[in-house]
């Protein structure tokens, strides 16, 4: 893990937070619902960027790399299916802030569990824009970045940091 990762020296803590998304899911499973649950490899707070080349990105929220498998399991679960509701709970230690969000297809009694993981002081700006927006936004995709799965959270409060 580079220096500076967000992650660096909190390897149990993130392992504490896939063990309550796993828990999650368990619960779900047993009560009839289908459940996914990704292992990211990578969660990035999204400001808009702009480089010397110009581009841009305007998305707010956080990009949340997959492995491919994972990937076509969330491809899978969101076909024909809405979601539309989410629950959130978060721990923070460190200036790290460490989530598991459930996105629900009630009617399909589908879920997506996401673990995520951010550094406060990255995600300023993405904070910012989420809490003046009243929405976040997460991007689940694969490794080469070639599609995406969007998932909303409205009232997205339980995904931000709290003091410390």
């Amino acid at each position: 893990m580079s220096p500076g990762h967000p992650l660096q020296g909190m390897t149990d803590l993130w392992e504490n937070t896939v063990e309550d998304m796993e828990a999650t899911a368990a619960e779900l499973r047993e009560a009839g619902w289908e459940t996914v649950e990704l292992h990211p490899g990578a969660v990035t707070p999204l400001p808009r960027l702009e480089t010397e080349d110009g581009y841009e990105d305007d998305r707010t929220g956080f990009d949340v790399m997959a492995p491919g498998n994972e990937f076509a399991d969330v491809q899978d679960a969101v076909d024909g299916a809405e979601f539309d509701e989410y629950e959130a709970y978060n721990a923070q230690t460190n200036g790290v802030v460490f989530a598991v969000v459930v996105m629900k297809a009630e009617a399909a009694e589908r879920a997506v569990l996401i673990p995520i993981y951010y550094k406060v002081d990255d995600a300023e700006e993405t904070v910012r824009r989420i809490e003046e927006s009243g929405e976040s936004r997460l991007y689940v995709r694969p490794l080469d970045d070639s599609e995406r799965v969007l998932f909303v959270q409205q009232h997205p409060e339980a995904l931000l940091p709290g003091e410390e």
